[in-house]
C-alpha cells in the first residue's frame, strides 16, 4: 500500500470524488487514464499542476472543481495583473 502524503490538493481530490460518491477506479476510468495515474494525484506523489491539460482539465470536470482552487499560483510566484488602465 501506498503511503499518502496529505497535502491540501490531496484533501480536495479525495474529499470531491467521496462527495461524488466516485472510486479512484471510476474516475480513471472517466478520464481515460490509468488508476495508477490518479491515484499518484490523490496521494500526493504528483501535483495537479504537473499533469498535462487534458488530465488536469478531465479531473477538474469530473469532480466538478474549480482548476484555481487546486493550483496554487500565488506561492509558485505568480502575481495578479491589472487589465484596467491605472
Amino acid at each position: 500500500m501506498v503511503k499518502r502524503k496529505i497535502t491540501r490538493e490531496t484533501e480536495i481530490l479525495r474529499n470531491a470524488r467521496l462527495q461524488k460518491g466516485l472510486s479512484q477506479q471510476q474516475v480513471a476510468v472517466i478520464a481515460g487514464v490509468h488508476i495508477r495515474q490518479y491515484q499518484r494525484l490523490e496521494y500526493g506523489e504528483r501535483s495537479i499542476g504537473s499533469v498535462n491539460m487534458r488530465f488536469g482539465l478531465a479531473i477538474c470536470a469530473i469532480l466538478e472543481l474549480d482548476p484555481f482552487d487546486l493550483v496554487q499560483w500565488f506561492s509558485e510566484g505568480w502575481q495578479l495583473v491589472s487589465l484596467e488602465d491605472p
